[in-house]
Order: structure tokens, then C-alpha cells, then sequence
């Protein structure tokens, strides 16, 4: 890729562009679950990868360099890397299939955790016409949402955020009483399905993506008084009850379970690292008939995770450092494939996000999966669509083939419930 430019040609901010005042500090040292997290530190590990597509020409290498090494110092988890220690690489690609292979290939990259080198990298990938940026960190030391706000304040033109975030509140009886019984039942209850492999030879990718338009998810949530999120979750059950009868396993007839992971990051946390969340149980209505059914059980599981307070709990539960290392056991263990088949995890990228003059156009939320860790299916919202991406090792391969399933259940349920056309 050549490099005709020397500066950037679009404004740089020194401060985070986010209108937010001060940040927090100090910066907090690893909880429970990110020291879980940290333990996978060899050639095999979690690594996040927040892929964003940019619509028009990409910018000059040195350009995007100058970027990033000028906002980083102002993010706290990054405040104390030297500029020569940040790591930002381009690459072209020429075209989709390249890009998606491209992005593949790095989203499994491990990071040197005893070398200095700092957890996270930020990659260039050139495309004809647009560009994608891939912001990747070590998931012990950052989250999906955390990374929707480093990305924001290290590449918006202008003032842009992540996704939401939410205040904090008293957790209720109820809710601590919930998320406690989610994880011994995660720990030592049945042991649900598991995606098998794949037929045939091992798939060459380990990430598969598929987009719906917003409008489709939306006109069926709304006609229904639930969320997107319900209505995306619904149409995974549907896609996994799909699964299991095109491959039967001797499991077939257990519980689909997804531990859906649920964000408790605030406003005053925007920027550091670490991991802030909590998950719940959500047995998926694999049985379900019709869309109507599946989203009907979804909503009953997700609408009393929200009536309990229970994100609340997870903070509680996150923040209470009296047995750190007993959790951090505890963590790990339920981090296992076994025990933890399948990850599922939401995430919203709002609109206004322009870097180098280009506007977003798309986006998608990655996990590195490997032997012996949970398999892993995301949806990332922006403005106009919603990705669903799966990962998966070759074990579990078949989960690779959910996203189609899940956008032509979507399209059909669009179809026969008059919604508008695409």
C-alpha cells in the first residue's frame, strides 16, 4: 500500500472527543474475571477483535499512525505505553472475500503477555473504495463495549461515542439470589448441547458473518412489544434447532443453552479497561415452532432478567473483591466448552462515527475461539444493519453455518409478517 501523506489530513483531537469532563483514576486492577480471563496467556487466548467498515477511500498508513499514537496516551489503559511500543499495521485486501480472510487470520493472533508489549492493537485493512479497522485486545484486558469506546476516541473525526452504557443501581435480593443460581447451575447443572463439527473437511475460517437490515428486526420487534435484541436472540434459537437436525449427535435431545453476556459498564467507566459484565442462563427455544413462540420464550427469560435488576447484581457480584482468587477459579472454570458451550453476546455501534471522512458503514464483534474454549455468536447493531458472526474451532464447525440460518429465518419471518421489503 503506498503512502503519499505525510500528516493527517483531517482534524486530530488531543482530548477524547466525548464531552464527558475528567476521567476516572486511578485505573482499577483486574477483577475476578479478567484474571480468569488473563489465564489463558500462551498461543492460544481470547482475544476480542472490533472490526469497523468505513465507506471511501482509506487513509494514508502514516496518517492513521499519527492518529492513534496522538489519542492514545489521553484513554487511561493505554496512558502508560510509550509511543514505541504501539503496534498499528496495515494491509490491502482486494476485495470482500479478502478482507473477511484477512480479518479471520488476525482476530486469532495471540498477544505477548510478558514482553511489554501492551495487550491491544489497532490494524489497517485497505479495501478497493472503503476501509476496515480492526481494534483487538486481550479479553482479559478489555470487552466488547469497552472497545466500542476505545474505538470511537481513537478514530472518530469528530465527537462519537460507543455503545450504551448504564447507571448504576442497588441490586435487588432477588437479582443477587438469580445470578448466583446461574452459575452453579452453569458449574454443576446438565450439560447442555454443543455444536458438533462441521460435515466433511474442517471449514478454512474460524468467523463466519451474515447482515440484516435494522428495519427487518425492527418491524417484527415492534409488532410484538419487544426488543431487537429479543427478536435476534429468538431467530438464533430457531437457527440452532436447524442445526441439530441437519446433524444429529447423541445430545441432541438436551437443552440449547446460550450464556448471554450483559454489560455493566458506566458512563464514569468508559474508558477503562478490564471486563464489565455479568451473564445469565438463556435456554434457547430450540423446540419452537413458529418465530412467534420462540421470541414469546425469549422475552420471558430476558424480560425477568431486566425486572430483577439483575444487571445490577452482576456488577455487585463483579466488584466484591473478598475472594478474589476463588472467583477468579470459579470463572475459569465455567470459562470451559463443556460446561459453556456458547457465548452470546450484543453490542451497539451508533451512528455518527466518521474516521478519515469516511462514514461507518458496518461492523462486527469477534472472539478468538480455540480447542476447550466457548464457542462464540455476536450481534453488532449500527444504524442500518445487524451483523450476526459466529466462532467457532473445528470441533464445533457446524455453529459456522448460524448466521445464514439466522438471516434467512429473519427474511421468511419479514415475509409472512408483511413487513417492508429490502
Amino acid at each position: 500500500m503506498t503512502d503519499p501523506a505525510t500528516t493527517d489530513p483531517h482534524p486530530t483531537h488531543t482530548e477524547l472527543p466525548t464531552g464527558q469532563g475528567p476521567l476516572p483514576v486511578p485505573v482499577p486492577g483486574p477483577n475476578p474475571l479478567d484474571r480468569a480471563l488473563l489465564s489463558f496467556d500462551g498461543p492460544q487466548q481470547p482475544v476480542v477483535t472490533l472490526a469497523l467498515d468505513f465507506a471511501g477511500p482509506p487513509p494514508a498508513p502514516s496518517a492513521f499512525r499519527q492518529r492513534i499514537t496522538e489519542r492514545a496516551p489521553a484513554l487511561p489503559m493505554f496512558r502508560d505505553t510509550p509511543a514505541s511500543k504501539l503496534r498499528m499495521e496495515h494491509t490491502d485486501a482486494a476485495d470482500s472475500a479478502a478482507l473477511d480472510r484477512e480479518t479471520d487470520r488476525i482476530s486469532q493472533l495471540p498477544f505477548d503477555l510478558t514482553g511489554g508489549v501492551p495487550p491491544w492493537d489497532v490494524r489497517l485493512i485497505a479495501g478497493p473504495g472503503s476501509f476496515r479497522v480492526c481494534l483487538r485486545a486481550h479479553h482479559g484486558f478489555l470487552d466488547g463495549v469497552g472497545a466500542t469506546h476505545v474505538a470511537a476516541a481513537l478514530l472518530s473525526d469528530t465527537s462519537a461515542e460507543g455503545a450504551r452504557l448504564h447507571l448504576p443501581a442497588a441490586p435487588t435480593a432477588r437479582a443477587l439470589v438469580r445470578s448466583l443460581h446461574d452459575l452453579a447451575r452453569t458449574l454443576a447443572g446438565p450439560r447442555p448441547w454443543t455444536p458438533p463439527p462441521a460435515p466433511g473437511p474442517a471449514p478454512s475460517r474460524r468467523t463466519t458473518g451474515r447482515d440484516v437490515p435494522l428495519t427487518v428486526l425492527r418491524h417484527l420487534a415492534d409488532a410484538r412489544g419487544v426488543t431487537v435484541n429479543e427478536v435476534a436472540l429468538a431467530a438464533l434459537g430457531m437457527a440452532l434447532a436447524r442445526l441439530r437436525r441437519e446433524h444429529r449427535t447423541t445430545g441432541a435431545g438436551r437443552d440449547v443453552v446460550a450464556t448471554v453476556a450483559v454489560s455493566t459498564r458506566t458512563p464514569q467507566e468508559r474508558h477503562l479497561p478490564g471486563n464489565r459484565l455479568g451473564v445469565h442462563r438463556l435456554v434457547l427455544p430450540h423446540r419452537a415452532g413458529t418465530l412467534d413462540e420462540s421470541i414469546a420464550a425469549v422475552a420471558r427469560q430476558t424480560g425477568a432478567v431486566r425486572d430483577s435488576r439483575q444487571r445490577d447484581a452482576f456488577r455487585s457480584l463483579l466488584e466484591n473483591r473478598a475472594t478474589p482468587q476463588t472467583a477468579a477459579r470459579a470463572y475459569r472454570a465455567a470459562l470451559r466448552a463443556h460446561v459453556t458451550p456458547l457465548v452470546v453476546s450484543s453490542v451497539t455501534v451508533p451512528g455518527g462515527l466518521t474516521a478519515f471522512g469516511a462514514p461507518m458503514s458496518s461492523a462486527a464483534l469477534l472472539l478468538n475461539v480455540f480447542e476447550g474454549f466457548p464457542a462464540y455468536v455476536s450481534f453488532t447493531r449500527t444504524p442500518d444493519l445487524v451483523r450476526c458472526s459466529a466462532a467457532a474451532d473445528a470441533d464445533r464447525g457446524s455453529l459456522l453455518a448460524v448466521p445464514d440460518h439466522w438471516a434467512e429465518l429473519l427474511s421468511s419471518g419479514r415475509r409472512t409478517d408483511g413487513g417492508p421489503d429490502q
